[in-house]
């Protein structure tokens, strides 16, 4: 029934301790033995994607930090979008960024600062790097920027973003205390439409898997959408005429992936 897979991690994939678990692992596993291709659509980094997924030991394709990065099943790198280099140099001035953590996404890693002068590392995927400052960054190479705070300052920074650059940035919510930028017509839709083109797969013999804001164009591009039990309110506002698919600490994924192919796989 589904020629093509896509899922996002968080509040989908994942169950609530970030992991995937063994019967989801054994429903994928079963998929691409038939011969489903299997993507994962996410607004997470590639570097910290492939650590989740590490134990899955499957040709996966990978849509990351929302649509600016394709990667194949074989890690090759297929698309890049960049945020133009002037726009981040203004999106990381601490007038507009003030009052939140600023992360910017870079093929190598990651930056990542609070504005008051406090400087975050993560400390588990190791992948963010130390930086005082932001505001001297020279804009080149960042697929994503991701503003984190409460929403009303979210707002305020969306509102002043939207005015200034109008359609020459993508805007979206991964959760309510993430606002991310890209590049102008970059998102997890657009990206998936590019790589189903590559793999030879008609959209209509998609299915795909989402629960926030930025799964709203992914799901809109493909025949067999489903948005999570726990998904946003906002999602299912935009989206109500997409099925509901489980909760995602109940596998609701794999459980729709298993009764739509009928798989060979004990239930849970």
């Amino acid at each position: 029934m589904y020629a093509a897979i896509a899922s996002d991690l968080d509040g989908t994939l994942l169950d609530a301790g970030e992991t995937i678990t063994p019967f989801t692992t054994a429903v994928l596993r079963a998929a691409a033995e038939r011969g489903v291709h299997l993507i994962i659509a996410t607004g997470r980094h590639v570097l910290d994607v492939r650590r989740l997924i590490a134990g899955l030991e499957l040709p996966v394709s990978l849509i990351t930090s929302n649509g600016a990065r394709v990667h194949g099943s074989d890690g090759a790198l297929l698309y890049a979008d960049d945020v133009p280099a002037a726009h981040v140099r203004e999106l990381v001035q601490p007038e507009l960024a003030r009052g939140t953590r600023l992360s910017l996404y870079l093929d190598d890693g990651g930056l990542c600062c609070l504005h008051s002068g406090y400087v975050h590392r993560d400390a588990e995927t190791g992948f963010s790097e130390l930086c005082d400052d932001l505001s001297q960054h020279p804009g080149h190479g960042v697929a994503k920027l991701m503003y984190t705070a409460p929403p009303a300052r979210l707002a305020e920074i969306e509102a002043v973003v939207r005015q200034r650059f109008g359609a020459e940035l993508a805007l979206t919510y991964s959760r309510p205390d993430y606002l991310e930028v890209m590049a102008p017509g970059v998102n997890k839709g657009s990206a998936l439409t590019r790589l189903l083109a590559r793999l030879s797969v008609e959209p209509e013999r998609c299915a795909a898997f989402g629960d926030g804001l930025n799964d709203v164009e992914m799901l809109q591009s493909v025949g067999h959408p489903f948005r999570m039990a726990n998904a946003s309110p906002r999602l299912t506002a935009l989206l109500p005429e997409v099925a509901q698919a489980g909760h995602h600490d109940e596998a609701g994924v794999a459980h729709q992936i298993h009764r739509a192919l009928g798989l060979d796989v004990p239930e849970e």
